[in-house]
């Protein structure tokens, strides 16, 4: 048992980095999506033109951003839950109680991800296009989809396995770390660390000094 508790402990901190590095992507892919709308507003009110494809670029950058964050959120416990109640409940029942919410969010993923695939694999087979003037083909940003759902999708599930093993041992402690909302303290100390790092570039030689 505590080889396969490692065993799965493991994927999920490689599967936490991938999610990481998938939701700076995201990130940039927002503001990209901003620069682009912005472009082509000023673009159309000034010099007369424009891509003719803002709101289908714009829907395609927005969808595959909030996929592909999915698993970043996750891996930051910063879900949506209402936890008014949890809080309440003795430990030794609370982390079924957190098992319980994580395997109804693997169950959601899993639709997630079987709705993905299935749309991809239909505009694979029909070769399908959007009806904008570069005719994209929609495998692109449905396969993208597909892959950000699907690492979520990963994610839930490993993340279910390794809080079932956690459960006979009754460490609350690294359960909540996995799946529990995050306390006040914890996003006080993400506040103050994020303060540290502004200072330490402004600090720098040639950083930006108020």
């Amino acid at each position: 048992m505590p080889a396969l508790l490692a065993a799965v402990g493991r994927a999920n901190r490689l599967i936490d980095a991938l999610a990481r590095w998938m939701n700076r992507c995201a990130g940039w892919l927002f503001v990209l999506c901003a620069f682009f709308i912005t472009f082509d507003v000023l673009a159309r009110k000034f010099l007369g033109f424009s891509s003719q494809s803002t709101t289908e670029l714009s829907g395609y950058m927005l969808g595959v951003g909030i996929a592909w964050g999915l698993a970043g959120a996750l891996e930051a416990r910063t879900h949506v839950r209402i936890d008014i109640l949890i809080q309440k409940v003795p430990p030794r029942f609370r982390g079924y109680l957190h098992w319980v919410a994580l395997a109804s969010l693997a169950v959601f993923a899993g639709f997630l991800v079987y709705g993905a695939w299935h749309t991809t694999m239909e505009s694979w087979d029909f070769k399908a296009t959007d009806n904008s003037l570069l005719k994209t083909p929609l495998i692109i940003p449905q396969g993208l989809w597909l892959i950000g759902t699907g690492v979520f999708g990963l994610m839930a599930v490993l993340r279910v396995l390794e809080v079932a093993l956690l459960l006979p041992g009754g460490d609350i402690d690294a359960i909540e770390h996995l799946t529990g909302p995050r306390s006040y303290v914890e996003e006080a100390e993400e506040a103050l660390e994020a303060i540290g790092s502004a200072q330490h570039l402004a600090e720098k030689p040639g950083g930006v000094r108020a």
